[in-house]
């Protein structure tokens, strides 16, 4: 059972996305299975990212504690929610995925609150959104809605966590690849920040979408909060266009495509020679 958290942050929704996707139920002609990954589209991964944030943003301010057991459970005293990804698979075809949130009482747990992240605003939706969301657990776990619903989730300062989360991550990435020289001075390279590169594969492992990838070169170079929580989740303010623009009036700071800056003296003086093996192996398997 993961640790109980009354604090907020990136990480706190990342780990509430990773529990609901590692553990979500498939309803099919033959019942409902437990337990089952959870694979998303696009449109359903930027809705889950929403509500995760909503939920990590809702325990923070309210204090109530939560815990990944093994998916996230909200509780207060002695009343307890429990929040579950829901898959419809009618005649082996994957239809709608709900976000469902469950009172567990005497009488069993039933659903109160149901978001279906595949379109939002569907009918079988009965709240107007994640923070809507995230106030009706409030609510149900008798702390009063203040904030009200609408100003849980995508806020500047949820926005600057993103990011910066972001960062710290592709930091650590490019640490590693200083630690075994998998990208050489001048090689081709994502520049994040003074001192920071990533391969092409590790910037698409953290931002698969070129939306999520603009979005984060436009903010890297200075980018307004207040204007970025206003647009989270639109495609034309992040365009590609917006983004090449960006860069082109950023200065040398922000994150762009470029030659690795790196010299011989910033290479570690010796590697370990498992390390150094698997480097040479794989530069030559590229070479060859």
């Amino acid at each position: 059972m993961a640790e109980l958290k009354t604090t907020t942050g990136y990480l706190d929704a990342t780990l509430l996305e990773h529990s609901l996707l590692r553990n979500a139920r498939l309803r099919t002609p033959y019942g409902m299975q437990e337990g089952v990954p959870a694979y998303t589209t696009e449109t359903e991964s930027m809705m889950l990212h929403d509500l995760t944030l909503a939920l990590a943003d809702m325990a923070c301010r309210t204090g109530i504690s939560w815990n990944t057991d093994p998916t996230p459970i909200f509780r207060d005293g002695d009343t307890e929610i429990g929040v579950v990804l829901e898959r419809d698979r009618p005649n082996d075809h994957y239809s709608h995925l709900d976000a469902q949130a469950y009172l567990h009482d005497a009488d069993g747990p039933w659903c109160f609150a149901r978001f279906d992240l595949t379109e939002p605003g569907d009918i079988p939706s009965n709240v107007t959104g994640t923070d809507d969301l995230a106030s009706r657990i409030a609510d149900r776990l008798h702390h009063p809605q203040f904030p009200k619903a609408g100003t849980y989730g995508p806020t500047p300062g949820r926005m600057s966590d993103w990011y910066h989360g972001i960062e710290r991550r592709f930091a650590d990435m490019s640490e590693e690849n200083l630690r075994t020289r998998a990208i050489e001075p001048d090689e081709e390279a994502y520049h994040i920040c003074t001192g920071v590169y990533v391969t092409a594969e590790q910037f698409v492992s953290l931002l698969p979408s070129p939306m999520l990838a603009n979005r984060f070169v436009m903010m890297s170079f200075g980018h307004n909060a207040d204007q970025a929580s206003l647009h989270w989740n639109d495609w034309d303010y992040w365009s590609d266009e917006a983004a090449e623009t960006a860069v082109a009036d950023g200065d040398e700071d922000g994150c762009y495509w470029t030659g690795c800056m790196w010299d011989e003296d910033d290479y570690p003086d010796r590697l370990d020679g498992t390390v150094a093996e698997e480097t040479a192996e794989a530069s030559a398997k590229t070479k060859g």
